[in-house]
């Protein structure tokens, strides 16, 4: 269980630090072609952390759900006041603006494909990065008995 912990932990800090950077980046930098290129490093470190994270610990199936799940709670907590911004409050503009600094990280793919960011947006991220986690344990438990 220890070992989930510190797999949780070093997962949701380094989403964190990610999300911070990449916060700094699109926001104080002007866009073009080539700082949206240069935007897509942040998501592949975004979405190659949730997979490294998943391949670094020797996890079970339920504990890599449980680390992704953890590791998303920043996406959690917003997520939750965004719903609550878009079905209570009736404002999905400030919905969208609540869960910015959770997928800020993707915004070069977003740009560059031309995706459409509603509310949820977050939720599929989440998933994504869940399953990036599941993904990385399962691989790391292949590569272990392929080795024996």
């Amino acid at each position: 269980m220890k070992n989930v912990f510190n797999a949780s932990e070093e997962l949701f800090f380094d989403i964190l630090i990610i999300a911070l950077l990449s916060f700094l980046y699109f926001n104080y930098i002007s866009m073009s072609e080539f700082t949206l290129l240069l935007g897509l490093i942040f998501s592949f470190i975004y979405f190659g952390v949730n997979f490294y994270i998943g391949y670094k610990y020797k996890l079970k199936f339920i504990d890599s759900l449980i680390v992704g799940i953890i590791g998303s709670g920043m996406g959690i907590f917003l997520i939750f006041f965004s719903f609550y911004a878009e079905f209570i409050l009736k404002m999905p503009n400030f919905a969208n603006w609540i869960a910015i600094p959770y997928f800020i990280p993707t915004m070069s793919i977003v740009k560059l494909f031309s995706i459409n960011i509603n509310y949820l947006y977050a939720p599929v991220l989440m998933i994504i990065n869940i399953i990036l986690v599941v993904i990385g344990s399962i691989t790391k438990n292949i590569m272990n008995k392929s080795s024996l």
